[in-house]
Parts: structure tokens; sequence; C-alpha cells
């Protein structure tokens, strides 16, 4: 993949780096790596974690979504906790990291402003509390990502972060938290992504019809199925132990791979899963190694909607990332002096619809970080003055009062 705004995001960036924040020099002049393989290992080995192929569940979400939001944490992250996620999320220093996340961003945007054919955008938030010492380079490098707000005002907070969310998915995922997820919470980072497709071969919905979808040999239901006659690259790889079909939406720069196994099923869905790789997927969607064939498809209509939260931690941990979670040993230096401030809750939700004419699919992810005892982010003390009060005007470079006076009661208009 080659991201033809790496020179302008390079320049982007340096225009507004005013300090070093990651390291003695930030040079952000040097080419961008295209080299985007580091986020699809990172989602096979999350989605492995996440949807066992035992499960008999339904499952999707975003590793795009879930990496770039852990992405943002890592640029903030010091020490060991950032070592862990550099490693997790298969990426190179902070430098290289955020002028590669920079020039995705722009690429996307570009990319968007010059095709009617899709819709793709993805957005981020960094929600820091307004008592948070955020270091000034971190607000310089994430001008466009951190909001500073007030979290005990949590209802508010809520509000705002799920109309964000709302926004970027274009109203498919309305509310990513609750109010309650908030309690206690000093930072969320949020990302959302949103896609719409029409296929360049679309399913004729008079060739839609009922049709059983055996989940195992002896267990089937009728669903809806779509079916097709026509020229699609394919190609059938042992090494998977799967057949692979692309079907490209109109415009070319997006598609979607099936992965069917070839041998019927639960243990050849396990065999196919158990072999799946980053470097397994790349050959098997590479263009080179799928030719033009006729192919008679038959895809079921469906739309899914899925929320993950208690399922993060251990999968995360199991990857590797774990000090982020621990109040003992997590490292947020690069953000700033932050104590005691761990990652409590990580929520995806994933909405996905296919039907005839094409793809429609949404994701939003957010960390919420928290302290443990909130001793961190004191409530705010009450001064309502509904009762008489005093109060007075000072010079404060002669400290001369000037004014005094008590307020008892309301006063009266005069006629």
């Amino acid at each position: 993949m080659r991201l033809l705004v790496a020179t302008a995001m390079a320049t982007a960036v340096l225009g507004f780096v005013r300090s070093q924040c990651f390291s003695e020099r930030d040079d952000f002049s040097v080419k961008v790596n295209t080299d985007l393989s580091g986020i699809t290992d990172f989602g096979f080995e999350l989605y492995k974690q996440l949807a066992p192929p035992e499960s008999p569940e339904n499952f999707f979400f975003s590793p795009y979504s879930i990496w770039t939001a852990f992405t943002l944490a890592y640029f903030g992250a010091g020490g060991e906790t950032a070592a862990q996620l550099q490693r997790a999320l298969r990426v190179d220093d902070k430098v290289a990291t955020l002028r590669l996340w920079r020039a995705l961003e722009a690429m996307y945007r570009t990319r968007q402003q010059n095709t009617t054919a899709y819709s793709f955008n993805i957005a981020n938030r960094a929600y820091i509390d307004k008592s948070l010492p955020i270091r000034d380079c971190i607000t310089n490098l994430l001008h466009s990502e951190v909001e500073r707000v007030q979290f005990f005002k949590v209802g508010a907070v809520a509000q705002e972060i799920n109309s964000f969310v709302s926004v970027a998915t274009k109203g498919r995922i309305d509310q990513i938290i609750n109010p309650s997820d908030l309690l206690d919470a000093i930072m969320v980072l949020v990302n959302a992504a949103y896609f719409k497709g029409t296929w360049q071969f679309q399913f004729k919905a008079s060739d839609t019809f009922p049709e059983p979808f055996y989940a195992t040999s002896q267990n089937s239901d009728l669903v809806p199925m779509m079916h097709q006659t026509a020229s699609f690259r394919y190609n059938e790889f042992p090494e998977i132990a799967a057949k692979v079909l692309e079907l490209p939406y109109t415009g070319d720069a997006m598609s979607m791979f099936v992965f069917l196994p070839t041998e019927e099923g639960p243990l050849g869905f396990a065999r196919m899963v158990d072999r799946l790789s980053g470097n397994n997927l790349r050959a098997a969607t590479h263009k080179g190694n799928l030719s033009f064939r006729t192919v008679d498809v038959k895809l079921p209509k469906f739309k899914m909607e899925v929320e993950i939260r208690e399922q993060f931690k251990p999968a995360l941990k199991s990857m590797g990332i774990r000090d982020i979670f621990d109040s003992e040993k997590v490292d947020l230096s690069t953000f700033g002096p932050l104590l005691n401030v761990t990652l409590e809750k990580v929520i995806h939700k994933a909405f996905v619809e296919v039907n005839e004419e094409g793809t429609e699919a949404a994701a939003a992810t957010a960390l919420i970080f928290a302290t443990r005892s909130g001793a961190a982010r004191p409530l705010p003390i009450e001064f309502h003055c509904t009762r008489p009060f005093v109060f007075l005007i000072r010079d404060n470079d002669t400290h001369t009062v000037l004014f005094m006076g008590s307020y008892k009661k309301p006063t009266k208009a005069k006629a």
C-alpha cells in the first residue's frame, strides 16, 4: 500500500510541533513507512482471542478501530507500558507511528474527497479531564484529538462522547458508553469508523430466496440467501484450508473477501481459523494469487450488532498488554505526570449489514481510564450563594479593599 500523502503529512506535522515529546529529537521529516502488515497481524491475533472457533455465536468487530484507539494510548505511555503496547500493536517508535497514523488519516480523507463510489471515514478523540496535568507537547501533537472536559459532569460528558460517535458512524452506533461507565473516569480515548459501499456486481433482490444455512451438519435454519453467477477473483489455498472469494465494491478501492473452509462442519472451520495469520491473509488476498473465474455465489443476507466489554481484558493480557491495567505498574508519563491512572474498561461496538446492494459497517472503541480510588480527581466543592453573603472589590496591586458589602435579601426594582 502506498501512502501518497506521506510528504505532505510530514510537513503538516512539522508545522505544529514545537517541542520534543517522544524523544530528544522528534524527526517527522523522514519518509513514512508504508508497511501496514502489523495492523493485520494485531487484528488476527485479537480475533482468535475474542472469537474462539468453538463459540457458536456470530462475531463482528473492527480491528482497525481498536488498533487506532490503543495507538492513541501508546502515544501517551512510557516505560514498559509503552513497550508492551508497541509489541502488541506491531508498531515502530512513537514518531514513526504518529507519522503513519497521520498519513492514514490524510489518505482516507483525500480519497473520500475524490470519490463518491463509497464512504469511509474514521475519527478519534481523547477526552481528558481538565484537572490532569497533560504536557503541552502532547496537546500540540494531538491538537485535533484532545478535548478537555470535566468528568464529574458524567451525564454531559457521556452525551458528548456518544454524540461524537453517532455523528462519525452516521447514527449506526448512537451510544458507546453509559454515564455509569464514567464514574471515576479521568480520560477516555475514542475511535469511530464508518464504511458504506455498493457491490461492483450487485445481487438481484429477485434472486434472494429462503434457503437452509447449516451451523452443523445436523442443525440448519432458513436464511434469506442471495445468489448470483459472475466472474470474480477466486482461488483455493491449502495453506489455510479455505476457498477465497473477492467481492469488490464500486470504485475497486474496497473489497469484501470471503473465506470458506474447504472442509465442512465445525472441525473444518476450526482448522481454517487455526491456520489464519497475517502472512497467510496477505497471500490469500493478493490479487496476483487470485484469478478471475466464473463463480456461482450464494451469500446470506444479514445484519449484525456486537458489543464487546469484559472479554477484552483477558484477551489483551494474553497478547502482552498487561501493565496498562495495573495501577502499580502503569506508566502514562508521556501524557504527563499521571499517578494511579489505569485502563479500567475497553468497550467496542460494531454494526454490519450485508444485502443485495452492498455493505454498511460501523464500529466504535472507547478506552476508559480511571483512578482506583478517585482521589486524583476530587469532586468540586459546592459554593451555592443561596443565603446571605459578604462581598468585596479589591485592588490587587495595592491590596486595597475598594468596595465591600453584604447581600442578605433580593432587592426590589425601582418603579
